[in-house]
């Protein structure tokens, strides 16, 4: 099997790349290498859109440069983001935003990245049992969303990503007919390759849910979210 490991160096070199592009250099607060692969993954799920007739602004620059949020914690107005706009319609690509569940009021998850409706972020002052404060999105803001696994294919990791969606946004199961497949439906990126079990379980589930489950993306990630690869991905 590959492995789903890459040098940080190359993985840097890639987002410095895309940053560069949008006029703008990476404030790098990453620790973890899964940190940069979901920063390379995040700049993904931007040239989709951009792939797909978006016009892409990068907002909140901090110090002229721009800062992923690489952690769930901290206050989305300390981070970067960008704003995707077609035909008056704009929306925000967030990186590790806390969703409200679909299924009730007290309970959270926060996906790797987030397609939000714009200006959603709100702040919970009585969230914690101290001063701190809790900043999150509502569920009816979250319009589609991304997991990022720095693995290999793997069952459990697979299955767990249905759970996920069905927490969060479980009419994204199915093609909802209200929508107008603008948007990437929800996915799960792997950066490692599949072997031929976990590579029949992504079939089945691709072939009972409408999702995208995308794996070899140190690999092949280029190729994959280049203009001819996006059009394999289902959209909502």
């Amino acid at each position: 099997m590959a492995n789903p490991f890459k040098d940080v160096r190359e993985l840097t070199r890639d987002i410095e790349t895309y940053l560069r592009k949008n006029r703008s250099s990476i404030y790098n607060n990453a620790k973890r290498l899964s940190d940069f692969f979901e920063m390379a993954c995040y700049n993904n799920i931007v040239r989709f859109y951009e792939n797909n007739g978006f016009q892409i602004k990068i907002k909140n620059l901090i110090r002229n440069r721009f800062r992923y949020k690489c952690t769930t914690a901290g206050n989305p107005a300390n981070y970067s983001y960008f704003e995707a706009t077609k035909s008056c319609f704009s929306f925000e690509i967030r990186h590790n935003i806390n969703i409200k569940s679909y299924h009730n009021n007290n309970t959270y998850t926060t996906p790797d990245i987030c397609i939000l409706k714009s200006h959603s972020i709100k702040v919970d002052n009585e969230f914690y049992d101290t001063t701190r404060k809790y900043y999150y999105a509502e569920n009816r803001a979250l319009i589609s969303f991304c997991e990022v696994k720095n693995f290999n294919p793997f069952p459990e990791l697979l299955f767990n990503f249905i759970g996920v969606v069905n927490e969060l946004k479980p009419v994204l199961l199915r093609q909802p007919k209200y929508y107008g497949k603008n948007h990437i439906a929800t996915s799960l990126m792997m950066s490692g390759k599949a072997n031929k079990h976990a590579n029949r379980i992504i079939d089945n589930l691709h072939s009972r849910y409408h999702l995208n489950l995308i794996s070899d993306l140190f690999n092949i990630g280029g190729i994959k979210f280049g203009k001819r690869g996006i059009k394999k991905f289902k959209s909502v």
